[in-house]
């Protein structure tokens, strides 16, 4: 088993083919780049036992792989982090397939690959129980203030008074800014908790029965609990505004388990400082791992770094969906 990473930046074509570990006998199975390094070692190792796997890139840059592979790279394993623009699509003309270890999709150019018929998937089905879970967990967290209360035990500060009431999730309206896999799941697990969902999606889901609103801000004033669990990238940054955050109010609780810039992060800090906003739980952040000084300050807040799928059984499952995504395509000719 070969791994055909390019070690270094060999200055000749001759000497880039050497470096990549192509052998003549490989040439007859189909390619494939790795194109972002942080898809794992074991599902890069699963990959090279069915293709022949060109990459990740090194120091070097996917450019000397392109530019000696592009011509026969059929598929692609990438991660929404890295870059895969038009220019880069215009490099590899026998591309038939993107899979994506991540939910997110927020560096590939998704209308590109449409528009030249190239199926997209990601590992979204894969993930969704976990990231539901944790964003149950951060709600729960928030609203009963678990965080300060275990500071409150530690310190010992329970021998001199009782912790504070938190609030209640049972009976609560949940409202989900977005409801693909991951809302539908934190739905279900909201609906067994004796809560009422209710959503908002550019356009009413078929069959749902939950109640849908138009826009996040009549979501918002529609909702004790207020879950982001929408796509990221350019159209939805700032979703979450300032009108949306006043609308929830005081004794409302945001979880966002989806990305950090879709809501204004200036915004919500003050919110939760100055009490037009009860709390949150986060898990993503605008320009991470740099979250906000006085973000970290707030007892009424819950901060996780960014582990929604973070767990060894969830990782194996993600990897397995892009392999199997890229057998199913490149292998077994099965439409994606």
């Amino acid at each position: 088993m070969k791994l055909n990473a390019v070690a270094g930046a060999p200055d000749t074509a001759k000497e880039i083919e050497v470096a990549s570990g192509v052998q003549d006998a490989d040439r007859k199975r189909p390619a494939v780049l790795v194109l972002s390094t942080g898809v794992p070692a074991a599902t890069i190792a699963a990959l090279a036992e069915r293709f022949n796997v060109v990459g990740p890139p090194s120091s070097a840059g996917v450019d000397l792989l392109v530019a000696v592979h592009g011509d026969r790279i059929r598929g692609i394993a990438t991660t929404g982090k890295a870059s895969l623009d038009r220019t880069l699509l215009a490099r590899l003309p026998a591309l038939e397939i993107v899979a994506c270890y991540s939910a997110g999709l927020d560096n590939i150019d998704t209308e590109a690959l449409a528009k030249r018929g190239i199926a997209l998937t990601n590992s979204s089905a894969a993930l969704a129980d976990e990231v539901a879970d944790l964003a149950i967990a951060l709600m729960v967290m928030a609203r009963r203030r678990l965080v300060a209360a275990d500071a409150h035990v530690r310190s010992g500060a329970w021998a001199g008074g009782a912790f504070p009431l938190g609030r209640s999730v049972r009976g609560a309206r949940i409202g989900l800014l977005g409801l693909g896999h991951i809302g539908s799941g934190i739905a279900r697990r909201a609906e067994a908790m004796g809560m009422h969902p209710r959503y908002c999606t550019r356009r009413p889901v078929a069959g749902c029965a939950y109640p849908h609103h138009p826009n996040a801000e009549a979501l918002a004033s529609d909702s004790d609990v207020f879950v982001v669990a929408c796509p990221g990238g350019v159209r939805n940054r700032g979703l979450v505004d300032e009108a949306v955050l006043a609308a929830l109010g005081p004794e409302s609780t945001l979880v966002n388990i989806a990305r950090g810039d879709i809501i204004d992060e200036p915004a919500l800090v003050d919110a939760l400082a100055t009490g037009r906003l009860g709390s949150a739980g986060l898990d993503v952040f605008a320009d991470e791992p740099n979250v906000p000084a006085r973000l970290r300050e707030l007892q009424n807040v819950v901060l996780a770094p960014h582990l929604g799928s973070a767990t060894l059984e969830t990782r194996s499952a993600m990897g397995a969906s892009v392999v199997r995504s890229l057998v199913q395509a490149l292998d077994q000719k099965i439409p994606i």
